[in-house]
């Protein structure tokens, strides 16, 4: 008898698949589901372009430690034309990758909005510096708290890795310019453009192991 009451009990306890509460919960483990599909999806559209401009920003800055003066004027625009020639090529290559499938081929031309905030940080940037509002002795740790603004922005569109980035751009920039000024190109290549690259890399490895 009491086996009876204990069996009911624990029957009761679990509401059956047709009410309200059950269908609820099913439909929110499917949007979990969904939302992790998406996030895996957008791995390889993100981490093209963080490997591409991690080594753009890496080369320029380490480039700058040793050469101050000539470096600077021929590098930053032409690296910046070439590698913003080859993030539209990537941003096309991913669109057409995926034609059967328009849900994922919105997530390969994510790779344009993925650039529209450098894009506007270049523009803003360079009047910035160009009208005087920045001195060029501090231009590094501004351009560093600049990109680390767009990621912590971008991580609407690709996740809370985008913000931690950009956090760590900004505090990096932070440390550089209170102690590290003697040093600050060096640091923010290796630290900073460097780390874009390796978290690229990491989402790159990621998502071939994802399939």
């Amino acid at each position: 008898m009491t086996e009876s009451k204990h069996s009911r009990a624990s029957g009761d306890a679990t509401p059956p698949a047709s009410t309200p509460q059950a269908q609820q919960a099913l439909r929110d483990i499917d949007f979990i589901k969904q939302l992790v599909a998406r996030h895996r999806r957008k791995l390889p559209s993100a981490a093209p372009y963080l490997l591409l401009w991690g080594a753009y920003l890496m080369i320029g800055f380490i480039g700058m430690q040793f050469d101050e003066a000539t470096w600077p004027i021929w590098y930053w625009g032409c690296g910046a034309l070439a590698a913003g020639v080859l993030s539209a090529w990537i941003g096309v290559r991913q669109h057409r990758d995926s034609p059967g499938n328009p849900q994922q081929g919105q997530e390969g031309a994510s790779g344009w909005a993925f650039g529209l905030p450098f894009l506007v940080l270049m523009l803003a940037g360079g009047f910035m510096m160009a009208s005087g509002i920045v001195e060029m002795a501090y231009a590094a740790p501004f351009w560093c708290l600049m990109i680390g603004t767009a990621y912590v922005f971008l991580g609407a569109l690709i996740g809370r890795g985008s913000v931690l980035l950009g956090l760590w751009f900004v505090l990096l920039a932070i440390l550089t310019r209170l102690f590290l000024m003697d040093w600050q190109y060096l640091v923010l290549g290796l630290l900073g453009g460097g780390s874009i690259f390796v978290t690229g890399w990491v989402l790159l490895g990621r998502s071939q192991r994802h399939g």
